[in-house]
């Protein structure tokens, strides 16, 4: 039985796909995880002598993130694991989908988007470009649909 994995950030669309996803995982009756991946290269440059220092904040805000997440499914009575990757989010996101063998993947949208009829924003070439690279489904939860 292949798990629900929910891709989390920090903000609205966040806690609405969190939520979403652990009411799957618990009408499913499937595992859940909570996937944070910090890449320091999307911020631009970055002076390379604080790099490290940059890549401790950028973890300790996933552990955070994470830490909120997996709250939120304990106190609706969910076991969900949590594990957090660093490198490219396209790239980690989906050598974890295949490495735990994912039935689901859960995105939020960021707060102020709205479906768009082409598929063609942002968000939604995201999901596409994951689903067509695992072959994993992806659902893309927005903040007024939670």
């Amino acid at each position: 039985m292949g798990n629900i994995v929910c891709a989390t950030r920090g903000g609205e669309g966040s806690r609405a796909v969190q939520l979403a996803s652990i009411r799957m995982a618990k009408e499913q009756a499937k595992p859940l995880t909570f996937l944070f991946v910090t890449d320091p290269s999307s911020l631009g440059y970055v002076e390379p002598l604080l790099i490290p220092a940059v890549q401790a904040e950028l973890n300790w805000m996933g552990h955070t993130l994470l830490s909120i997440a997996h709250q939120r499914a304990y106190l609706a009575g969910i076991e969900a694991e949590v594990v957090m990757r660093v490198g490219e989010v396209r790239v980690e996101i989906g050598r974890y989908l295949q490495e735990c063998g994912a039935d689901l993947l859960l995105l939020g949208a960021p707060r102020g988007t709205t479906a768009n009829v082409f598929g063609d924003d942002a968000i939604e070439q995201f999901a596409d470009s994951i689903q067509q690279s695992t072959g994993i489904p992806v659902e893309i939860i927005r903040p007024d649909n939670a």
